[in-house]
């Protein structure tokens, strides 16, 4: 899963976070549906206790990553492009845009995946596109369209991690291009199997297991009986360590997962 997926996967996890969802669900953004088969949500207020979670507004953990419409804060999420959303009919017919290779255009509503849109209630736009392998959050803090009937300009700049934003914008053409075909120069390699022994372990506790229940999700029943033992045995102390670091990525860390 792209890193994203995987800090919503440990933050859905947090006991304190799904408490403020409590309350914090209640007052979700309007969603609506566009022609396009888009989602458009639109927030009402400022959503100031999802933010300190790392999130623009409360999404229900009780979601996935690739269900839920989470929307990271920007300054969280380095990787998110900043963008120009404008009109099609009359930016390609204006300065001799593109060379007047119309073609050579990004057209939002022609990207070929999950897409979902966010106007906060300061009239900026959020854009995700997400599948199972990648994650690109954009933002658009100028005058847009209303729908996803949009052409997108990439803004760039030499700020700290700039070069975050200039591989995303690469892929993102990329995914342009492809039309929902071969991505083959999109993909995450970071190794993530530490991060499925975290998950899972945070699961089995909460699922009211203890040390000895974790150990036999991560490993199987017939290998921890004959590892186990009496005393201080080194799958024990393993298994404790996989749990201590699994809830610092619960607790907070999983921010670290968007830099």
């Amino acid at each position: 899963m792209p890193s994203a997926a995987w800090a919503w996967d440990m933050l859905r996890e947090n006991m304190d976070y799904r408490h403020d969802c409590i309350d914090g669900l209640k007052y979700s953004p309007k969603m609506v549906e566009l022609e396009s088969g888009c989602r458009l949500l639109i927030g009402n207020r400022r959503y100031e206790k999802a933010r300190k979670w790392g999130l623009l507004f409360f999404v229900d953990p009780d979601l996935n990553a690739m269900e839920a419409d989470v929307f990271w804060k920007p300054s969280y999420y380095p990787a998110t492009v900043h963008v120009r959303l404008g009109r099609p009919q009359d930016d390609t017919q204006t300065d001799n845009r593109n060379f007047g290779r119309t073609s050579d255009t990004v057209m939002l509503q022609e990207f070929c995946c999950r897409k979902t849109l966010f106007e906060s209630i300061n009239g900026s736009r959020h854009i995700v596109l997400k599948s199972r392998r990648y994650w690109f959050q954009l933002y658009c803090d100028s005058p847009h369209p209303i729908d996803d009937k949009a052409l997108v300009e990439f803004r760039v700049d030499g700020g700290l991690h700039s070069n975050k934003r200039m591989k995303s914008i690469h892929q993102i053409i990329a995914l342009h291009r492809s039309r929902g075909g071969k991505l083959s120069q999109i993909g995450y390699r970071r190794n993530t199997e530490r991060l499925q022994k975290y998950l899972i372990a945070l699961r089995a506790k909460r699922d009211g297991g203890d040390y000895r229940d974790i150990a036999i999700a991560l490993m199987g029943e017939e290998y921890v009986n004959m590892e186990w033992g009496d005393g201080h045995s080194a799958l024990k102390q393993q298994v404790r360590r996989i749990y201590k670091n699994a809830e610092e990525y619960r607790n907070g860390k999983y921010l670290s997962l968007l830099e």
